[in-house]
């Protein structure tokens, strides 16, 4: 393993380095056509740096004078040879200025204010499609970068949609999404993904929940009233919750809170998670729906009694083609004859293993 002092080369020697030793980015999740040549120096007077040139950021995503000043620190010490830089588009020897600037706008900028000659750069090789994939997958988290914002990601991917480049279908969409930010939180994407939707009109076979989601339609939407995050409900005289598959446990004490505090009962209405292939659409609904009366049995088996102090209510549409105005109401007496069966079970089994234990 290399030293610091093996991978740091003072600035004044920058230009002596070997380039083979930089390590190659790989874009092939963007396009197998894409060609990254080993970096070249060159020198900041044939450089085109255009301060909003970078189509990875939003438009008002200016240069930061704190993020370069950090980096004015950092290269202080040395530039670290174990780390990409930047490239640049190679706009032919008849150019007055030959390179424009595509990523490392930060870096750069800092480089220019310590006095540098230049710097080395990839000349990579892609389309101005492919570029704007490249510099929005360039931005994503690497220390000492800066992190990509969502909103840019959204207005980078929308542009490609508009310009044809990208098929406007939600499972193209969240598939590239995959492909470009393999790092960054799912939570994250599905956000940009949502933003993408909205600015392209995009419909989803599935529609996915949120509190702001569920806000709105409920306000725009819903025909008649539901209440949220344990308010009261006047119209039934219930605490009214939702919550998402693998969440009812915690909507179950908190109902359970509620009534040993006031003696009133509470209402859920659920929603899935992502559907897969593994997790489909039903089979997550049947999920909630047995966690509910899993929560049932075990109160019961812990008090001897089957109190009912929360009601599992409805689901929310998650596919275009259903409900759109309400929710799909579980049935009770199917539920609550489950519930029964299952305590039975419980009950059973529990009389059985004391009878082993003698």
């Amino acid at each position: 393993m290399k030293s610091i002092a093996d991978i740091l080369v003072p600035l004044s020697k920058v230009e002596t380095i070997n380039p083979s030793i930089f390590p190659k980015p790989n874009y092939s999740n963007v396009s197998p056509s894409i060609k990254v040549p080993e970096p070249v120096f060159i020198e900041f007077s044939n450089l085109y740096m255009c301060d909003t040139g970078n189509v990875g950021r939003a438009d008002d995503d200016d240069l930061d004078p704190s993020h370069i000043a950090d980096l004015q620190t950092s290269f202080g010490v040395g530039i670290r040879t174990n780390e990409e830089v930047g490239a640049v588009k190679d706009r032919g020897e008849n150019s007055p200025i030959r390179y424009e600037l595509k990523y490392s706008f930060h870096r750069t900028d800092a480089l220019m204010g310590l006095g540098q000659k230049g710097h080395w750069y990839y000349p990579i090789e892609a389309t101005d499609t492919e570029w704007e994939d490249i510099c929005s997958i360039e931005n994503e988290p690497q220390p000492p970068k800066k992190s990509n914002q969502e909103r840019s990601i959204i207005a980078t991917q929308v542009k490609q949609i508009k310009a044809g480049h990208l098929i406007k279908d939600p499972d193209v969409v969240k598939k590239r999404l995959l492909e470009l930010y393999p790092t960054r939180p799912k939570a994250s994407r599905d956000r940009i993904a949502q933003g993408i939707f909205e600015l392209t009109d995009i419909k989803e076979k599935f529609c996915y929940w949120t509190d702001a989601k569920i806000k709105r339609w409920r306000e725009n939407n819903y025909s008649g009233h539901f209440a949220i995050g344990g308010d009261w409900d006047e119209d039934v005289q219930e605490y009214g919750y939702t919550t998402k598959i693998g969440g009812l446990y915690r909507t179950f004490h908190r109902a359970e809170a509620k009534y040993a505090e006031t003696g009133l009962t509470s209402y859920v209405n659920c929603f899935t998670g992502n559907v897969t292939k593994n997790s489909t659409l039903e089979v997550q609904r049947k999920a909630i729906i047995q966690e509910y009366i899993d929560l049932r049995v075990q109160k019961f088996m812990v008090y001897k009694k089957d109190i009912k102090f929360l009601t599992l209510n409805g689901l929310f549409p998650q596919l275009n083609s259903e409900f759109q105005k309400g929710f799909k109401k579980f049935d009770q007496e199917q539920i609550e004859e489950a519930v029964k069966i299952h305590i039975k079970k419980a009950v059973a089994k529990k009389k059985f293993e004391k009878g082993l234990d003698k």
